[in-house]
């Protein structure tokens, strides 16, 4: 009995070892390769790391006096690292881009470069933050294109480095942005606000925040014990809201709304802009 089983443990063995074997594609050009790759989340403890082409970003959840934000594409690279720097090329792709540039976003785009010694680069792309965000998300993508020094290898490649993970497919040589500034009406304004600051729009939101020092994260809240948000304070509010809309027209600025008239509030706290009539 004990001789079977040695011999079925060596048949066993040689079976295995029979197995062919699966093969693994490695990177064996001479030509440096190049690609865009996000990490969007990883696994505590773990190699495994999952990764996105593109990146949102909300002005809505930045302090009012915030104006621009800056954010960043990761580039990297296949094959050696050198001792020099390799510049690559990037442009933006028309295509997937609704954003004007010197408007939305400014980008130099001449100064992409891989310095030496590394396999990593970012493209940094600044963003400011204008009133048409708040009716639609202004878009910026990016294309990476083959020069001297790096090839596009990869157009596209899975989400993750798990080997034994399905993924979804992610492009390598395009990375987008998409920014906005999109507010809905908090429910506290529409129980009580408008016999204060009037209809909710998404730019008189804004400034009543920007004057009063309120966040949407305030809003949210509003109404229970030791929040800033409360009815008691918002006769005080639309006079602060008041105050600051009658003085920038008194200087000759006045502010308008979201459709291009002169922002007013509540009749009780009306500004005057007779002045321009």
């Amino acid at each position: 009995m004990k001789s079977r089983i040695i011999l079925f443990t060596i048949a066993l063995l040689l079976s295995l070892w029979g197995c062919d074997k699966e093969e693994i594609s490695t990177f064996t050009s001479d030509d440096a390769g190049i690609y865009f790759q996000r990490v969007t989340s990883y696994i505590y403890g773990s190699p495994t790391e999952y990764y996105g082409d593109s990146i949102s970003y909300s002005f809505a959840s930045a302090k009012a006096t915030t104006k621009a934000v800056t954010l960043s594409a990761t580039v990297r690279t296949m094959g050696k690292v050198v001792d020099y720097d390799r510049p690559f090329k990037v442009v933006i792709d028309e295509k997937g881009t609704n954003g004007i540039e010197g408007k939305h976003f400014e980008v130099n785009l001449d100064t992409a470069v891989v310095p030496a010694g590394k396999s990593t680069a970012y493209v940094r792309v600044r963003f400011n933050r204008t009133e048409d965000m708040m009716e639609k998300a202004v878009r910026v993508a990016l294309r990476l294109e083959d020069n001297e020094y790096f090839k596009c290898y990869l157009p596209e490649y899975k989400n993750t480095n798990a080997y034994t993970a399905t993924g979804a497919q992610i492009h390598g040589t395009l990375f987008a942005f998409s920014i906005s500034e999109m507010y809905t009406e908090p429910g506290y304004w529409t129980s009580f606000g408008g016999d204060f600051f009037g209809p909710w729009t998404s730019k008189k939101y804004v400034i009543v925040n920007q004057v009063c020092g309120l966040t949407p994260s305030d809003w949210s809240q509003a109404g229970y014990a030791g929040t800033k948000v409360q009815y008691g304070r918002f006769n005080f509010f639309a006079l602060s809201v008041q105050k600051y809309l009658q003085e920038q027209a008194d200087a000759g600025t006045p502010v308008t709304d979201i459709d291009g008239k002169y922002m007013q509030l509540a009749s009780s706290y009306s500004v005057d802009y007779s002045k321009y009539e």
